[in-house]
């Protein structure tokens, strides 16, 4: 990852309102890191949709356990017809049929078997009313409707699995913001200690001038470099204000009402060696843990599609009611057991293809992730050892310049420095000043990263870190 600059933190978020309007009299509500990752989980976007594909993989677990059960559907019907069998079928459902509907008063005798009966072959207009109740009662279905609900359940495991992935970035993006604030006001000490620096040399010129010990150009060079580091700090009180906004974008803060940060917080270090930490995020990350259940969900969908070569065994009773007036029906019922078997079909073939195909699919999506994990680990372990270690080395070397400083400052006091050779040592102090409070952002951003890896991104893991590490670094 790279390294932030105190001058220009990086954010996980642009910003797109402002709080410069904010009245300067209305006091600031500081927030720790737990409180941001509360208020984020409420509103952030992301999270509301990845709640919203659990809820859908709910309802597909219900609908698929609704196939399992009988289904029972009615119906009401109000036909009208003259068509001869259709007519006689409607009589029949009533029970009303007669001799007569077969023509018996044109039947004369054996001589008469010849004649078109006009009772039966144009009966003229019939009408019926027919109130149906039907059950289905699904037996065995080759084992599609059981390959469903393994669907189903998959699926939900897999948005599960993406809503704890998607809290996790969204922590590790309010770690960024949060300590993006932090380290912007460590910029800013770093800032107001340039200037004091600054103010200072112009006094001690000012006074070596009068005296004649130097000349006035070195007086314009200190008040020149005064400018500059005033510039350098209100760069510095910029970028915590584009932090502040970038929070409060992630944390739904309203625009209207100042924010500020507590106390700085650090992300724990895991101490495991780098197989251990790998193979641990092989099996807890939840990007992975979402692609095998999708991996399982594409398995269920082969047991889906073989259902078609299989025969299904389904019941079914249905009661009905038949009248020419609505209380006058009368009622029958059927009871039927159905075997069927599509024992010639050219298309399920291709269906089978189709979900073997998506398997190998997921399955290959699955190795890649697992193996970029993999290497994302390795990478940021070793960036977050390295950050460790910058931090010791910032630190170290603070505290040397600070000392060369103090030694420079004396010998420009006693006319034997120059003015470049203060201003020079003075510039190099206030980088590796900055370059502390980058390498202690760039600590707790590397070690968050490893979390998020490792799937163990949450507020157990990123505790308070007392005062912040970075402005002690400074103020030492």
């Amino acid at each position: 990852m790279s390294a932030p600059s105190w001058k220009q933190i990086p954010l996980a978020i642009a910003a797109t309102i402002s709080l410069a309007g904010i009245a300067a009299t209305v006091p600031a509500q500081a927030v720790d890191f737990s409180q941001c990752v509360d208020l984020a989980l409420k509103q952030n976007p992301q999270i509301l949709g990845a709640r919203a594909q659990v809820a859908a993989a709910q309802g597909g677990i219900r609908a698929a356990r609704g196939h399992l059960l009988p289904k029972l559907s009615a119906s009401f019907t109000a036909s009208e017809s003259n068509n001869a069998l259709t007519v006689f079928g409607m009589k029949l459902s009533q029970r009303q049929a007669t001799f007569n509907d077969f023509g018996a008063g044109q039947f004369t005798g054996p001589g008469s078997l010849g004649v078109a009966p006009d009772n039966l072959d144009h009966p003229g207009s019939y009408h019926n009313y027919g109130t149906q109740l039907k059950l289905d009662i699904p037996i065995w279905n080759g084992g599609a409707i059981w390959g469903r609900l393994d669907q189903a359940q998959a699926m939900l495991k897999a948005a599960q699995s993406g809503d704890e992935m998607a809290k996790q970035q969204l922590i590790f993006a309010l770690l960024q913001a949060y300590e993006g604030v932090r380290a912007a006001d460590a910029g800013i000490m770093v800032g107001e200690k340039a200037k004091a620096a600054a103010e200072s040399t112009v006094k001690t010129t000012q006074s070596l001038l009068q005296r004649g010990v130097v000349v006035k150009s070195d007086l314009l060079s200190a008040q020149v470099h005064l400018e500059e580091m005033e510039l350098a700090l209100q760069h510095a009180q910029d970028a915590k204000a584009n932090a502040l906004e970038a929070l409060a974008i992630l944390i739904g803060w309203p625009a209207d009402k100042p924010l500020t940060v507590d106390a700085p917080v650090q992300p724990a270090a895991p101490g495991a060696d780098l197989p251990t930490l790998q193979a641990q995020a092989v099996a807890d990350n939840a990007g992975i843990l979402s692609l095998r259940h999708q991996v399982k969900a594409a398995q269920a969908g082969i047991t889906v599609a073989r259902a078609a070569y299989l025969p299904h065994v389904n019941a079914m009773a249905i009661q009905e009611w038949n009248g020419r007036t609505l209380g006058n029906a009368a009622p029958s019922y059927t009871l039927a057991g159905v075997l069927s078997w599509d024992v010639l079909d050219f298309a399920r073939g291709g269906g089978m293809d189709q979900a073997d195909a998506k398997r190998q699919q997921a399955l290959a999506v699955l190795q890649e992730a697992q193996d970029k994990l993999r290497l994302q680990v390795a990478q940021v372990w070793r960036s977050a050892r390295e950050a460790a270690r910058r931090v010791q080395v910032r630190k170290l070397a603070t505290q040397q310049m600070e000392e060369a400083q103090r030694l420079i400052r004396l010998r420009y006091e006693n006319g034997v420095e120059t003015i470049t050779g203060l201003l020079r040592g003075q510039a190099r102090l206030d980088q590796v000043r900055a370059e502390l409070v980058e390498a202690r952002y760039q600590e707790a951003i590397e070690r968050g990263a490893l979390l998020l890896a490792l799937g163990k991104l949450d507020t157990q893991h990123i505790a308070a870190a007392g005062p912040s590490p970075a402005a002690k670094g400074v103020a030492e």
